[in-house]
């Protein structure tokens, strides 16, 4: 039997360990593969936000040049983030890669800083309203009345660049301008949407410009207690009287609700049967809005619980496009 030195054996259950850590790092016993290698483009998980440390590098690398390059092809691949694997800015107008750029450094110069501290508060940083009117973006593909009217491309950039930073600030833009502003437009797309989709010409020249410059807050009251958002099922009813509608009934979960200065309520007429959308004031006397506490997630966006007990809305803030289930469905 050979008797090993104490050196001997410490050399020897260094290289046993090295062989089990090259067998467990490989299952067909081939070379330990580096992912920093194999995939450069690729963002360490640790660093946040994405891609904005090789930006910055970049910038710094270039001097000078970046700002004649940037202003003359905002969508350089120069400047742009090195994580595009399947070159999606390629796609894109040079229009929309810089509207890309633009809400990415906004989201990251100011909402990242301080969206753990407002997620901890479950609270919504109504200070950067006004930087967000800046951008432009409230109204999405809304063409007229003081809207953007972006490509539905450039709408969808802008919502995954809100997102990507933070899922709130997102959800709060969504259902503003793809939810409440669309349905009142009707002919174009949710407060905002839902006003453009359904709403007269009188009602988008009232309400539009003012939620464009998020001066005017919306949200979209779909989503019930028993049914959840099945629109074929709504409780919520709506009864006609002289000069008006009266609404009785409850919604859950809504975006915005416990903030918006106008609310989207979907009701069932009782002589029709048929869904129809109602634009209600946060002041009407009857609605009453509860904060939803103690979310896990969403937690900057605010969402709440409605009740609607015998609240009078005035037949001129009933929205004419919305006449059925199926008019639901062309805003969501």
């Amino acid at each position: 039997m050979t008797v090993l030195s104490s050196q001997n054996r410490e050399l020897a259950s260094l290289k046993a360990d090295k062989q089990n850590k090259d067998a467990k790092s490989s299952y067909f016993n081939l070379p330990s593969l580096d992912v920093s290698d194999a995939f450069p483009q690729a963002t360490p998980a640790s660093v946040f936000p994405p891609c904005s440390h090789q930006l910055s590098k970049k910038r710094k690398l270039l001097g000078n040049k970046y700002k004649n390059a940037y202003q003359a092809y905002p969508g350089t691949r120069a400047l742009m983030p090195t994580s595009d694997y399947y070159h999606f800015d390629d796609l894109l107008t040079p229009e929309e890669q810089a509207l890309r750029m633009k809400v990415r450094e906004f989201m990251e110069k100011e909402i990242a800083p301080i969206m753990a501290k407002y997620w901890e508060k479950a609270e919504f940083p109504f200070h950067v309203v006004p930087k967000l009117v800046a951008l432009g973006i409230a109204g999405g593909t809304i063409k007229g009345y003081g809207c953007p009217g972006l490509s539905i491309t450039a709408n969808a950039i802008v919502t995954a660049e809100v997102a990507r930073v933070d899922a709130s600030c997102s959800t709060f833009i969504l259902v503003h301008s793809s939810l409440g502003m669309l349905t009142i437009w009707f002919l174009y797309l949710l407060g905002l949407s839902t006003i453009a989709i359904g709403g007269s010409e009188a009602q988008k020249c009232k309400y539009l410009p003012s939620m464009a410059q998020l001066k005017t807050i919306g949200c979209w009251g779909l989503t019930e207690p028993g049914y959840g958002s099945d629109a074929s099922s709504l409780e919520t009813i709506a009864t006609k009287v002289a000069g008006g509608w009266i609404l009785d009934g409850q919604k859950r979960w809504i975006g915005n609700s416990t903030f918006a200065d106008v609310l989207i309520i979907f009701a069932r007429n009782t002589t029709t049967n048929q869904i129809n959308a109602f634009i209600v004031k946060k002041d009407a006397p009857g609605l009453q809005v509860t904060k939803i506490e103690n979310k896990i997630g969403l937690r900057i966006v605010q969402n709440g619980d409605i009740l609607l007990k015998k609240v009078f809305v005035p037949d001129e803030d009933k929205l004419p496009g919305i006449n059925s289930f199926k008019d639901t469905n062309k805003v969501r």
